[in-house]
């Protein structure tokens, strides 16, 4: 017989998106916070830059709108951009409200919050703890959790499947210990983050697997965008580095891009050169890479104030230290590494799915904010921001609403006929190995369809496998987008198309 146990709320993922929810919750209602792992084992906890917030006299919001709109590359949903960018300041607050204590700026003798600046940002609109941002926000909110009685976190829980009945979700099916056990809750929330680790070089966390992807699409939902994978530009290129990324920060605050030959590259390919959206920038370091032999870039920062770096940049100083690199003095090896997954489950700003009662949060969503490329310092934002909004929308137990394109069109589905395939072993290992070589920063309609072929022989083998389920919703998002936009870039079809359109994969 299955063991069953009731809650008000199940969340599955305990990032920034999942602690926001659960404690945004009021202490009447109970709550069962899933996590796999430590509780710091998440994308959220190794984000560096920080949060981006229209906070400076001299901002706006409709500035941060359209910087985001231009770095998603005309694929935002505005309304929901707008919905979430406004929101910002009381997100910060609340954070505040938590315990983070965010970096003042020292020109000022008042309490006014540092801005930094990073690229695609025309404004220092960045608020931020030195270079470790994510750390000391879940911190700040694990010491909450603590006080939190009526949340219950429950750990080492594989989700094996969504309660539905006639489109409501009703709870998890899990399995521990060999024991399939069920959690029934008057809502759910999919707080489960990105798809990282279905590559070989990413800053994901070993939980990032976009297991949460497959949970909604077996469920039901429509998935969107997925195609569109963010590399980010400068993960440290050195052994030991072990995914650890060098904040867009650096070049916010004077870093240099430069080849083996010491030449300054990023004027080469953008008049905004090193501030330039994340996808640009990966492209460019991606292409001086071939040209040099598959050798790393160099992010510089040498001509600048060895303390400066020091005070603003500590974790990075202390990282690079540690591996024998002295970033004041020498020039740091940079080579991109999937970082973001721009698509997910379709959500509208308050988190709602297709089904009833079924909430997604954060990475695993598909808001519309980041469109073909995450602006930078906006997804911790939206974390906060949606999270604290579905928690609300819960409370009040308003009309739910199912998720609207508005005037977006729709990509038409092309018939893919899957060729035979060679024996190939399944293992994660390989699916990584895949994955990085047909599915990178340039990919090809050939090597395409052959990860296609490759992915549908597994699925047959492996068909409960959540890994191979999402990996097959992005690589048929990719095939069926016959242009080059954002994160998504396709050597027989470099151009972008006049109009604007979602790749959207229907319920099974």
């Amino acid at each position: 017989m299955v063991q069953s146990f009731e809650y008000d709320v199940v969340i599955v993922g305990a990032g920034l998106a999942g602690l926001t929810v659960a404690l945004s919750l009021p202490q009447n209602m109970r709550v069962g916070l899933f996590l796999k792992d430590d509780i710091h084992i998440c994308s959220s906890y190794m984000a560096q830059g920080g949060i981006a917030a229209v906070l400076a006299e001299t901002d706006t919001i409709e500035n941060h709108v359209e910087n985001t709109c231009i770095a998603g590359a005309g694929l935002c949903h505005v309304e929901n951009t707008r919905k979430i960018l406004e929101q910002a300041p009381e997100a910060i607050e609340w954070l505040q409200q938590q315990g983070v204590v965010f970096d003042v700026d020292p020109s000022l003798e008042t309490d006014v919050l540092h801005l930094t600046k990073e690229g695609g940002h025309d404004h220092r609109r960045i608020v931020h703890v030195a270079d470790h941002t994510g750390k000391s926000v879940i911190q700040a909110l694990v010491k909450q959790l603590e006080n939190a009685a009526h949340i219950d976190c429950l750990i080492g829980y594989d989700v094996e499947s969504l309660i539905t009945r006639e489109k409501n979700c009703q709870g998890v099916v899990c399995r521990k210990d060999d024991e399939q056990r069920a959690f029934i809750a008057k809502h759910t929330v999919l707080a489960t983050g990105g798809v990282g680790q279905l590559f070989e070089r990413t800053t994901n966390p070993i939980t990032s697997k976009g297991e949460g992807v497959a949970l909604a699409w077996e469920a039901g939902c429509r998935i969107a965008n997925l195609e569109f994978i963010q590399f980010h530009p400068t993960g440290l290129a050195i052994p030991n580095a072990d995914g650890f990324l060098i904040s867009e920060a650096l070049r916010g605050e004077g870093g240099i891009l430069r080849n083996v030959d010491g030449h300054r590259f990023m004027p080469d390919y953008d008049e905004r050169a090193e501030l330039a959206p994340r996808d640009i920038v990966a492209r460019a370091i991606s292409k001086e890479i071939l040209k040099q032999n598959q050798q790393p870039v160099f992010l510089d920062m040498t001509h600048l104030d060895a303390e400066f770096i020091q005070n603003h940049f500590p974790a990075i100083y202390a990282k690079c230290h540690s591996l024998g690199l002295d970033i004041c003095h020498e020039m740091i090896p940079v080579a991109p590494t999937v970082h973001y997954s721009c698509g997910g489950v379709l959500t509208d700003a308050l988190g709602h799915t297709d089904i009833e009662h079924l909430y997604a949060v954060g990475e695993v969503a598909c808001t519309g904010l980041h469109g073909a490329n995450r602006l930078a310092s906006n997804s911790l934002l939206e974390c906060i921001v949606v999270g604290r909004s579905a928690a609300q929308d819960m409370v009040e137990q308003a009309v739910w609403n199912i998720p609207h394109l508005n005037e977006i069109q729709v990509l038409a589905q092309k018939p893919l006929n899957a060729a035979t395939t060679s024996e190939v072993d399944f293992s994660h290992e390989i699916l990584q190995q895949w994955m990085s070589r047909y599915f990178g920063i340039v990919r090809t309609e050939e090597g395409l369809m052959r990860l296609y072929a490759q992915l549908v022989t597994w699925k047959k083998a492996f068909p409960a496998n959540k890994m191979i389920t999402t990996a097959l919703l992005m690589v048929k998002g990719a095939l069926n987008r016959r242009e080059s936009r954002g994160a998504h870039f396709n050597q027989e079809y470099p151009s972008v198309m006049h109009d604007v359109f979602y790749s959207i994969h229907e319920e099974v």
